[in-house]
């Protein structure tokens, strides 16, 4: 009995032979080595944080796919929905430019829902929409959301009869604003330059409106908020988009 239970013993002790771990890491280690090599070469991938939140959304067109900037110009549409700085100004400048060249025949048109802007920016897109209206090329601009501030004097220099408002669009005249600092000499000449900005928006807006310079500046006294009716009263606009009539003319 006891030598069968030798045997026995040997036999499980032959048969669960003591596992070397030395060697199981050494096998682990061989067989991780492929997947490293693999992994080493795949490209990293990092999220980023781009400075522009804007999705750029692509759309076919019979030129083939491309942005929707691209795409709306090919219809003459600008879109200004942006703070008006100088690097929107001079875009819009181009664009305008480029538009104008390729049929002098046909409008443009703007769909503007700006809130902010510099003074200085807007008037320079105020100064190619009528150099380029002094050619023969209508631009008609358009009003949805909100328009405040200094974009509203782009609103108002559109083509005569072509300055329209979507029905919810809310216009909003407001004088320039501006920080002053520095030394007393320096806030008095930054002063003067804000009110020289004042007075030249209220100039714009009698050029277009037809007011006078005194009637137009009790507008611009304090904030006028504005519905499309009202704006057309005050002769800023012509019309509104008949929602209704768009969808009949398609």
């Amino acid at each position: 009995m006891a030598a069968h239970a030798c045997s026995v013993s040997g036999a499980c002790s032959r048969a669960i032979a003591p596992v070397s771990v030395r060697g199981t890491s050494r096998a682990r280690a061989a067989a991780a080595k492929p997947c490293r090599a693999h992994a080493a070469a795949m490209p990293t991938i990092r999220a980023q944080k781009l400075n522009d939140g804007v999705v750029p959304v692509g759309v076919q067109t019979t030129h083939g796919p491309m942005g929707v900037q691209s795409a709306l110009l090919l219809d003459r549409i600008i879109i200004l929905g942006d703070r008006i700085d100088e690097d929107v100004a001079v875009r819009t400048c181009a664009e305008l430019l480029a538009l104008s060249y390729e049929d002098p025949e046909k409008d443009i048109r703007i769909f503007l829902n700006c809130t902010a802007g510099t003074q200085y920016c807007v008037q320079t897109i105020l100064d190619m929409m009528e150099y380029i209206q002094s050619k023969g090329v209508d631009i008609s601009v358009v009003g949805m959301g909100c328009v405040a501030g200094p974009p509203a004097m782009l609103l108002a220099a559109g083509a005569k009869g072509k300055r329209l408002a979507m029905p919810s669009c809310r216009i909003i005249l407001s004088q320039p604003l501006g920080g002053l600092s520095g030394t007393s000499y320096e806030v008095k000449i930054q002063a003067m330059e804000l009110s020289r900005n004042a007075r030249m928006q209220v100039a714009v807006f009698a050029k277009y409106t037809g007011k006078s310079f005194e009637d137009m500046g009790e507008f611009l006294v304090r904030d006028s908020y504005m519905s499309p009716q009202e704006a057309m009263e005050l002769n800023l606009i012509d019309g509104l988009v008949d929602v209704n009539e768009v969808k009949r003319a398609r």
